[in-house]
């Protein structure tokens, strides 16, 4: 397991500690706004949680959910924003140092390391948070119709779990147009960049 260290709240847009690039390290394009390129990213997983009512309802003729329970769907699923991160941080070997905080102001979280890893282990790390919808997308599928109260947290967690990691899901795609097989990522507070 890596060093992870915890900063708690940060501004946003904070200057990490970083390892010096290898020379004729490829700078990976990325839009400069993330979080509005990744929003069409978000699609495809919010449609599986809408097929997911589908199915559910479609097994009753009453309403599934009970609303009241919305409002704790949110409040764990901003809780486990940091989980979220986390998650990021443990797929780095044991000899990374990861940064793990929160920047309350932009109600956003994040994970920074700048020691290179593998394509491969880059797009594991990338989509390691999706467990986080996935887990209560699958409890909702499986949860009794009669316990509306866990279907409505579950199915607020598979929404917020699923189309969160939508900046993930970008870099993924990026990676596997940009990035030769075999090649290293590497984080710097100028962005991603791959080398041989």
């Amino acid at each position: 397991m890596p060093r992870i260290i915890w900063e708690g709240n940060q501004p946003w847009g904070k200057e990490f500690p970083e390892i010096p690039l290898t020379e004729g390290a490829v700078k990976i394009e990325r839009p400069d706004d993330l979080l509005s390129a990744s929003v069409p990213y978000g699609i495809v997983p919010m449609l599986l949680c809408f097929i997911a009512v589908f199915i559910k309802k479609s097994a009753s003729t009453e309403f599934i959910f009970d609303l009241r329970f919305m409002p704790i769907g949110f409040l764990i699923g901003f809780l486990l924003m940091p989980v979220h991160e986390f998650l990021h941080a443990v797929c780095y070997p044991k000899e990374a140092t990861v940064y793990v905080g929160i920047s309350i102001k932009k109600v956003a979280a994040y994970a920074f390391s700048a020691f290179p890893i593998s394509k491969r282990r880059y797009i594991i790390m990338s989509l390691a948070p999706v467990l986080l919808g996935i887990i209560p997308l699958c409890v909702f599928l499986m949860c009794p119709l009669k316990l509306k109260w866990l279907l409505t947290i579950c199915i607020v967690l598979s929404f917020m779990g699923l189309i969160s990691p939508s900046p993930d899901y970008m870099d993924v795609i990026q990676i596997m147009r940009q990035v030769p097989n075999g090649a290293k990522i590497q984080a710097s507070n100028e962005g991603l960049f791959w080398f041989k």
